[in-house]
């Protein structure tokens, strides 16, 4: 298996989805983790019939977090504060 330093990111204008072979690959994690993932929510996804996608900017932007685009950050707050009524601590 390649490490998952020897793999770069396709060019979301060129590729803009990765199926989930590709994306457990660059993580370095099985398969079978990132499709736990896309289910519970955690990885977004589109599903084209029986494909499975993730789009190539998000995982660009998750990766690289000093590069993300304003469109993909998520606000959170920081882990001294209690969490707001009815949100579970993350």
């Amino acid at each position: 298996m390649e490490t998952p330093s020897s793999i770069t990111i396709p060019d979301p204008v060129e590729h803009p989805t990765m199926t989930v072979d590709v994306v457990a690959r660059i993580l370095g994690i099985d398969r079978k983790t990132v499709y736990a993932a896309v289910r519970s929510g955690e990885i977004p996804s589109l599903r084209v019939g029986r494909r499975i996608l993730v789009p190539t900017a998000w995982l660009a932007a998750t990766i690289t977090p000093d590069q993300r685009p304003e469109h993909l950050a998520v606000p959170r707050p920081p882990r001294s504060q209690p969490p707001v009524q009815g949100q579970l601590p993350l």
